[in-house]
């Protein structure tokens, strides 16, 4: 997996409550129990908890997008040039 795959995970499981085991590569958001609040929710949480840059374009995460892909967009984000992205989080 992904150098982000774990640390999301984490973040996820920890405020949203869901189960590690649950937390698959293969899961939608939607069995993740998420909804489109939630998809909001988690991107704010991933740039406040983890500093991550959030991906700017609203579509690119949905409720059929899969646990795997969700980490991609994010990953993809950190390498885009800031003006393409949402503002990177607090510094460590």
């Amino acid at each position: 997996m992904t150098s982000l795959y774990e640390p999301i995970k984490s973040c996820m499981g920890r405020h949203f409550d869901i189960p590690a085991e649950d937390i698959r590569p293969e899961s939608t958001m939607d069995d993740l129990g998420m909804d489109s609040l939630a998809l909001v929710e988690m991107m704010c949480v991933l740039k406040d908890d983890l500093g991550l840059r959030i991906p700017s374009d609203e579509d690119a995460l949905s409720l059929r997008t899969t646990f795997a892909e969700a980490v991609a967009v994010v990953e993809a984000a950190q390498r885009a040039p800031e003006s393409a992205v949402g503002s990177p989080g607090p510094s460590a």
